[in-house]
C-alpha cells in the first residue's frame, strides 16, 4: 500500500524538528558536562570540581541518554516513513527502541539515581525516590517493546498468509 505524499512530507518535517530537539538537548547535556568540569571557576571555587560531585553529575546526566536514544530512534523512524520504506518493519524497531531508551532513562532515574546519588554522597534519606512520571516512562516504555513484539508476529503472520496465497 503506498504512503501518501502529504504523510510523508509530515514525516520529513517532523523528524527536522525531532532532530532539533535532540540536538539541542544533547548540546544542553554537553554544556552542562562542561562547565562543570571546565578549569574556568570563580576564585572562590578555584579548586574546581571534586571528584564526588563529577559522579554525582554523571550519575544525574545518565537518564539523559536513553532519553537522546529514544529521540534519536523516532527521527529515524520518520526518516523511513518519509522514504516510503515499508510500514512495519519501521514501526516495530522504532517502538522498541523508544521503548528501550525511555524505559532505561525512567528505570535509572527512579531508582539508580536517587540510590547512587545517596550512597555516593553517603547520605540518608530513602531508597527509592518516587517520581510519577518517571515511573509512567517507565512503564509507557515497556508497553512499547512489547507492543514491537506483537507488531513483529503480525508481520510474520501477514508474511505467512501472503505465501499461502
Amino acid at each position: 500500500m503506498p504512503v501518501p505524499d502529504r504523510f510523508r512530507s509530515q514525516c520529513r518535517l517532523l523528524r527536522a524538528a525531532t532532530l532539533v530537539v535532540f540536538v539541542l538537548l544533547y548540546l544542553m547535556l554537553g554544556a552542562v558536562a562542561l562547565a562543570a568540569l571546565w578549569p574556568w571557576r570563580p576564585p572562590a571555587a578555584a579548586e574546581g570540581i571534586s571528584g564526588t560531585q563529577a559522579l554525582l553529575l554523571a550519575v544525574r546526566l545518565l537518564p539523559g541518554l536513553g532519553y537522546l536514544w529514544a529521540l534519536w530512534a523516532v527521527q529515524r523512524a520518520l526518516g523511513d516513513l518519509a522514504a516510503g520504506r515499508l510500514f512495519h518493519p519501521t514501526v516495530a524497531r522504532a517502538m522498541r527502541h523508544i521503548g528501550i531508551g525511555v524505559l532505561a532513562g525512567a528505570l535509572f532515574n527512579v531508582v539508580a539515581v536517587t540510590n547512587l546519588t545517596r550512597w555516593i554522597a553517603g547520605g540518608e534519606g530513602g531508597y527509592l525516590y518516587f517520581d510519577l512520571s518517571g515511573i509512567v516512562l517507565g512503564v509507557v516504555g515497556a508497553a512499547l517493546v512489547l507492543l514491537a513484539r506483537l507488531v513483529d508476529q503480525a508481520r510474520a503472520l501477514q508474511a505467512e498468509l501472503d505465501g499461502i496465497l
